[in-house]
């Protein structure tokens, strides 16, 4: 649409007058246009629940669309109409662009390291699961039980292991952190370096 710096013939108030002085290139007509229906697109973004960001968005795309496509309006005394509609296309785009990027689930996914890869990872990995077998070997049956229990997916509940142990519910923490020592001490022994130690 050009934007020419005549004025209009009068200051128009109707729709159509503002839209017939844009299309003939009055730049204050299109800030009257603007400044008159501005409150509407905003009111039809932000009825459609979205943030600030998303409805600015719906802003700017609304009155592009507009600017696009003005001379192509067939009933320019429709604008509040029309221009109600391409705000709410925008909105239901933009709420269908921002739903691709909604992150879903734990967020401690996406901050997990890299799996060790290729045949020297995986012959690594094999190793430290032989040496933790045989350092758990090396452990009192009951710390066997104990932590076996506690590393099944998915791990019982206190009172599940206390029950099949048969030991106290308030025992189960401190036997657990007496196993798990006994085996970092274990693979330590082994020449095993153990998580938290450099």
């Amino acid at each position: 649409m050009p934007r020419s710096c005549d004025a209009p013939r009068t200051a128009p108030t109707s729709p159509a007058e503002l839209v017939a002085d844009c299309l003939a290139g009055s730049q204050r007509a299109w800030a009257a246009l603007v400044e008159q229906y501005s409150p509407l697109v905003w009111t039809v973004a932000r009825s459609h629940r979205l943030d600030p960001a998303d409805c600015e968005e719906v802003y700017q795309l609304t009155w592009l669309r507009v600017y696009q496509s003005l001379a192509r309006l067939h009933s320019p005394h429709r604008f509040p109409a029309w221009i109600t509609t391409c705000a709410r296309r925008e909105s239901l785009r933009q709420y269908q662009r921002a739903a691709r990027y909604v992150p879903v689930g734990d967020g401690s996914v996406l901050d997990r390291p890299a799996a060790e890869h290729g045949p020297e990872g995986a012959l690594l990995s094999r190793e430290r699961r032989s040496e933790v077998l045989v350092a758990l070997s090396g452990l009192p049956a009951r710390d066997r039980a104990l932590l076996s229990l506690l590393s099944a997916d998915p791990a019982p509940g206190y009172d599940e292991v206390s029950r099949r142990l048969g030991i106290a519910r308030g025992s189960v923490g401190p036997l657990r952190a007496r196993a798990l020592r006994r085996l970092a001490e274990g693979l330590r022994a082994r020449g095993v370096l153990v998580a938290g130690e450099v």
